[in-house]
C-alpha cells in the first residue's frame, strides 16, 4: 500500500449546492429518493455502505475498496489521485461517494450532472458522521444507528481497564530498512484519535500538525513504551523485518527492550470505517501489554 495521505479535509465549492450535499447536511437532498446505484471512490464509504446492507446498490469503487471481501469483486474506477471519470459515467451512479480530501472531484462530477456526497474520513468521530450520512442516502438509517451504537461499544470496551499511562508513537510511514526520518501521528486525526481511545497516551499529541515528520531524536527522547508502525498488507517476513531494524539501531529504547515495537499489517486498521472497532481493540491490547512490560521493568 502506498503512502497514507497526511492531509487534512477540504470542502467541495458553494456552487455545487445542487449537486453535491455533504454527511451533515444529508437530510436537505430533497427529493431526490434513496440511491440505488453507487459509485465509492474511498475506502471508508465502501466499507460502510456494505456494513449498512447495501453492498448490492455499490455498482463500482476505486483502486484501494477491498473490505469486506465482496468489494475486492467490482468494477475499479480509478483513484482519488486520478479518478478514471469515464468509468463513472459508464456505471450509471444516481450516487458518487467522496472523500472530504476530494472537492476537486466533485466539482469535476457536477459538471457531467452527477450526483456527489462528501463523507469526512478526518477524524474518528467522523466515522459516526460517515455512517449516519450514508445510512441516510441508502434510506437505512436504523442499520445506520445500530452500526453506529455497535462500534461505540466496541470502542468503549477496548478501553476499559486503562491503568498507568502508556507513552505511544505511531508510525504512519518511513523508508525501509533505517530509522532517520518518519511520518508520525500527532493531534486531530483518526489514527491518533483511535490512539488515545485504545488507552495510550500519544507522544505527538501536541505536535503542531496531524502528521509529522520527525528523526529518530525526538522518539528517543519521548521514551515511549509503545511503538506502533503501520505496514499495510505487508508480509509477515517484511513486518518482522522492519521491526529487527528498531533492535539494531535503537535497542536502548525502553520499547525495543521490553519487546514492545509492533509493526501492523491489517489492511483494514487505517481506515475509518466500520472496522474502527477491532483497531481499537488490537491497539488496546498492544497498550495493555506495554503497561505491563512497564510495570516489570521497574
Amino acid at each position: 500500500m502506498g503512502r497514507i495521505v497526511l492531509a487534512a479535509a477540504v470542502g467541495a465549492a458553494a456552487m455545487l449546492a445542487g449537486f453535491v450535499w455533504r454527511g451533515d447536511d444529508a437530510a436537505e437532498r430533497g427529493a431526490s429518493g434513496c440511491a440505488a446505484r453507487v459509485v465509492s471512490l474511498s475506502p471508508h464509504a465502501t466499507e460502510t455502505l456494505f456494513a449498512l446492507g447495501a453492498g448490492a446498490s455499490v455498482v463500482a469503487v476505486d483502486d484501494y475498496s477491498n473490505e469486506p471481501p465482496a468489494a475486492r469483486e467490482l468494477p475499479r474506477v480509478g483513484s482519488y489521485i486520478d479518478p478514471d471519470l469515464e468509468g463513472i459515467v459508464a456505471a450509471g451512479p444516481d450516487l458518487v461517494v467522496l472523500a472530504g480530501t476530494q472537492g476537486a472531484l466533485a466539482e469535476r462530477l457536477a459538471g457531467l450532472d452527477l450526483r456527489a456526497l462528501v463523507v469526512p474520513d478526518t477524524r474518528l468521530e467522523d466515522v459516526f458522521g460517515t455512517i449516519a450520512a450514508l445510512g441516510d442516502a441508502v434510506c437505512r438509517p436504523g442499520r445506520a444507528e445500530a452500526l453506529a451504537a455497535r462500534l461505540r461499544g466496541e470502542i468503549a470496551a477496548a478501553a476499559a481497564g486503562n491503568g498507568r499511562p502508556v507513552r505511544a508513537v505511531l508510525v504512519v510511514d518511513r523508508p525501509a530498512g533505517e530509522l532517520r526520518q518518519f511520518f508520525v501521528a500527532g493531534p486531530d486525526n483518526f489514527l491518533g484519535d483511535l490512539l488515545v481511545a485504545a488507552g495510550a497516551r500519544n507522544a505527538f499529541g501536541d505536535a503542531p500538525s496531524a502528521f509529522v515528520q520527525v528523526s529518530l531524536e525526538p522518539i528517543v527522547a519521548a521514551e515511549p513504551d509503545l511503538v506502533v508502525e503501520l505496514m499495510p498488507g505487508a508480509s509477515a517476513a517484511a513486518a518482522a523485518e522492519r521491526a529487527a531494524v528498531w533492535r539494531r539501531v535503537a535497542p536502548g529504547l525502553p520499547a525495543v527492550r521490553r519487546g514492545m515495537v509492533a509493526v501492523l499489517t491489517e489492511p483494514w486498521l487505517p481506515v475509518p470505517g466500520p472496522s474502527v472497532g477491532r483497531g481499537a481493540a488490537r491497539l488496546a491490547a498492544l497498550v495493555a501489554a506495554a503497561r505491563a512490560a512497564a510495570e516489570a521493568d521497574r
